[in-house]
């Protein structure tokens, strides 16, 4: 699942002129906008003759940013979307005092045969 969702969200996207940074897991760099994403599971979902024919495979996107960050969560779900994910749900709105940024989690789910 790994190079599907590099494949699908690149190192990058582009809000007008401005790139933001999309990594696995962490990001280190110096961009006051960013994504991350992580595998959060995967859970047998249709099993027969004692074998799992089909899993669900989910994953969180976090996006952080200093500012408006919904451009960024409108293109992430298409993304998704055009890649047959189904959006599950958003977190709700967080702050990291730490950083200054603020911080909301799209998760993703994908059925996948095996």
């Amino acid at each position: 699942m790994n190079a599907e969702i590099k494949s699908i969200l690149g190192k990058s996207l582009f809000i007008g002129d401005e790139e933001i940074p999309i990594s696995h897991l962490r990001y280190i760099g110096k961009s006051r906008k960013y994504v991350t994403w992580t595998i959060t599971g995967e859970t047998p979902e249709l099993s027969a003759n004692d074998e799992d024919l089909c899993s669900i495979c989910s994953i969180d996107v976090d996006i952080f940013s200093d500012g408006n960050y919904l451009d960024i969560k409108k293109q992430i779900k298409q993304k998704m979307k055009n890649n047959d994910w189904v959006w599950v749900e958003d977190s709700e709105e967080m702050y990291e005092e730490d950083t200054g940024l603020y911080h909301q989690t799209c998760s993703f789910e994908k059925e996948r045969i095996l």
